[in-house]
């Protein structure tokens, strides 16, 4: 692990702080809603409502600033992200932000749920299946618009239809099923200061490393097209802070913050 080190050579913090991990049942909750959907089960809309362990979670370790996240379904990996911020790096949320939207989107039951043309025609070429005839049978210009904050891909479907058989029965016991994980580095260095958009190509590059050796089925990068669930949560945990590890010691490797001092006498 890499740490900045003050001008005597202590060491004050790491490059990448402690890992926030969390289950969804601490922090989300479902509710129904009879408004039409986008597809005849595409009715529950995911809230962040942190119970009393979740509040806990958020006064220790908080989650807010910039940083990567992993999502996982029965402790098994099926999306890595980024979140930089809202308005400035250190706003935001990014359970409410991200993580309601993840379990709306990728499990096909969010209320404005959506997924493109190309997606659909590739799904009425595949196998049939219980969510595939659900989608085919919806109406196709609402299903298939590109507005929204819900938008999947085939391989988001590859992997919702894999465990449709827990998903279309989704409810709030079933949160606990989700958890997710989250990395954020220490803004010291050349990372102090830094706006959003400075800060989020770093993110992302780190995003790309991670995903390209993990292989989530959830993600438009990713290799994996058929739905089978990533590494487990310490795996996933171990990658992430290397590959952030190693990407800020390239970046702050000359930075005098970073580099060993040896004591005053």
């Amino acid at each position: 692990m890499n740490y900045y080190h003050n001008i005597e050579g202590e060491q004050i913090s790491p490059m990448v702080l402690p890992t926030i991990s969390v289950r969804g049942d601490d922090l989300l909750a479902l509710r129904h809603t009879t408004a039409p959907g986008t597809h005849a089960l595409a009715n529950l809309r995911v809230d962040y409502r942190p119970t009393d362990t979740g509040e806990r979670a958020i006064a220790r370790d908080g989650h807010s600033g910039p940083g990567l996240y992993a999502c996982f379904w029965d402790r098994e990996l099926f999306y890595i992200g980024t979140f930089a911020g809202t308005g400035r790096p250190t706003n935001g949320n990014v359970a409410r932000e991200r993580w309601t939207k993840h379990v709306a989107g990728m499990t096909f039951r969010g209320h404005g749920v959506t997924i493109g043309e190309r997606a659909l025609h590739q799904i009425a070429e595949d196998a049939p299946s219980a969510l595939g005839a659900l989608l085919l049978e919806a109406d196709r210009a609402r299903l298939s618009k590109t507005a929204g904050m819900l938008q999947t891909q085939y391989a988001t479907f590859r992997f919702a239809s894999r465990h449709w058989d827990d998903f279309a029965l989704l409810d709030s016991a079933m949160l606990a099923r989700f958890a997710f994980v989250y990395l954020r580095p220490s803004l010291h260095g050349r990372l102090a200061g830094m706006d959003k958009a400075t800060l989020d190509p770093h993110l992302r590059a780190m995003e790309r490393g991670i995903v390209a050796l993990l292989d989530p089925p959830c993600n438009a990068a990713s290799t994996n097209r058929d739905g089978t669930p990533g590494p487990g949560i310490a795996d996933t945990e171990k990658t992430m802070r290397q590959v952030m590890d190693s990407h800020l010691a390239a970046v702050q490797s000359d930075h005098p913050d970073y580099q060993l001092r040896s004591r005053r006498s």
